[in-house]
């Protein structure tokens, strides 16, 4: 192996598992309980409409990341596209993106954990699950990948548990899923109108639900087959995590009432509605899980942008620095965890009970901007560069990619109908855009003063 060269050590197993394994975290958890509490089998409309869009998503990502297999990924896609403070943003947006997502989880998980492990302050659990998976990151991504299985496999073994006993230990209401099935209610949450609205509206809570996926985009130079396993692993974590939560919600929809799903501590509290103290205690610990495995998978894909613009020159070399005998990317991987460690400590302090539901939606939203410019890439590269080999296509004429016209015009429909008025969280898009404004400005700057004389990457 040259010097500097990432490891291929990653099958498809592995590759499913870390792409699961941000999508697995606690808040999507908390957003399944206040999904199928507010909506009840109407959620399923939110949840078909949200498995599709990432589905194409997940095409879009398969097509440039085994066309440039890079770590940087999203920003060598989008400089490529759109030019390089375009792609320097992205990279930027994506790396620290996790300023929310964290956060979001950190104090979900504490809150939970606190009240039955009072041992520790919520804070506390957060640095030490960050901690241990820290070093799973550091150890080599073949760790972390075999690592993020087992724990998934306990987690969705879970999750299907839980659902058989909403249907057996208590006694399903078929009659209120059938008609909310039929007739979606009113969102409490947002205090938009029964029916197509309020389905709609909750649609960039239900993309929270499988963001994520996309970690395999960043660790393409660690995957043994890429354009085998890349959108192969995708789409199957995807359709499978579906298949489970949907199960899980439509029995808590069933048997939970619905102000037990809406209040805290959500989940847990439905656990402990249906099987009593032990039934919370086991979700209680099943949110360490997962919270412990969105570290994971952040510590794997968002370090690996930052390493691959590290390698092309916009960021210093200690970015990019990598473990002589494990191969990981230990410079991004150590100022990412100092990073959180503040971001904990700030949140412990700022944020209110409202925190992890918000902070959630302001990252689901960070994520839908860079999915927009993923499909416009596509489009573009294209057309831009068609002698360019694409071991896979999304699909579509050549030169007219229709899945990723249809995903760019699905993502502006999301987004209008969750954060823009009369029915938006425009908070969200405040607190969110804010943020990108920011890094876009840090962008300029990066380009003015490092990569404005770089020579065109290959």
């Amino acid at each position: 192996m040259a010097e500097g060269e990432l490891k291929r050590a990653l099958g498809f197993w592995p590759t499913w598992a870390m792409c699961l394994g941000l999508v697995t975290c606690s808040t999507t958890l908390m957003y399944t309980s206040l999904g199928f509490g507010d909506l009840g089998a109407g959620f399923t409309y939110t949840h078909l409409i949200a498995l599709a869009y990432i589905i194409l998503v997940c095409l879009a990502f398969a097509e440039l990341a085994t066309t440039y297999p890079r770590a940087s990924s999203l920003e060598f896609y989008t400089s490529k596209a759109l030019g390089r403070v375009a792609g320097i943003t992205i990279g930027l947006w994506y790396g620290f993106k996790d300023i929310f997502g964290f956060p979001a989880e950190s104090a979900l998980a504490g809150i939970i954990l606190e009240h039955y492990f009072p041992q520790l302050p919520w804070w506390g659990w957060a640095i030490l699950v960050l901690t241990v998976f820290m070093i799973m990151n550091m150890l080599g991504v073949a760790i972390a990948g075999y690592a993020q299985l087992a724990l998934l496999i306990i987690m969705i073994g879970s999750y299907i548990g839980m659902g058989i006993a909403g249907f057996i230990v208590k006694t399903p209401n078929w009659a209120y899923l059938s008609q909310t099935f039929l007739s979606p209610p009113a969102s409490l949450i947002y205090g938009t109108p029964p029916g197509l609205t309020s389905v709609l509206v909750l649609t960039l809570l239900g993309v929270w639900l499988f963001v994520g996926m996309e970690v395999a985009a960043p660790l393409a130079e660690e995957i043994k087959n890429p354009a085998k396993i890349i959108p192969l692993a995708m789409v199957a974590s995807m359709i499978t995590l579906f298949a489970v939560r949907e199960f899980l919600g439509l029995a808590w929809a069933a048997s939970v009432p619905r102000e037990v799903l809406l209040t805290e501590p959500y989940h847990v509290g439905a656990a402990e509605y249906i099987l009593g103290p032990v039934g919370g205690i086991w979700f209680a610990i099943i949110t360490l899980l997962a919270t412990g495995t969105t570290i994971n998978a952040v510590m794997a894909g968002a370090t690996r942008v930052l390493y691959g613009m590290s390698k092309e020159g916009y960021l210093p070399k200690f970015f990019g620095w990598l473990h002589p005998k494990f191969r990981t990317p230990w410079g991004s991987l150590g100022l990412l965890y100092v990073l959180m460690l503040i971001v904990i400590g700030l949140s412990a302090t700022v944020f209110g009970v409202e925190a992890p539901f918000t902070l959630a939606l302001i990252c689901s939203f960070v994520f839908v901007l860079f999915y927009l410019f993923m499909f416009i890439d596509v489009i573009v590269l294209r057309i831009k560069r068609p002698e360019d080999q694409r071991p896979f296509k999304m699909g579509g004429p050549f030169k007219a990619p229709i899945l990723a016209i249809v995903g760019l015009i699905a993502t502006f429909v999301i987004l209008v109908y969750s954060v823009a008025p009369p029915y938006g969280m425009v908070d969200i898009l405040m607190y969110g855009g804010v943020y990108c404004l920011v890094l876009f400005l840090i962008a300029i700057g990066i380009y003015y003063t490092r990569a404005r004389k770089m020579p065109e990457t290959a």
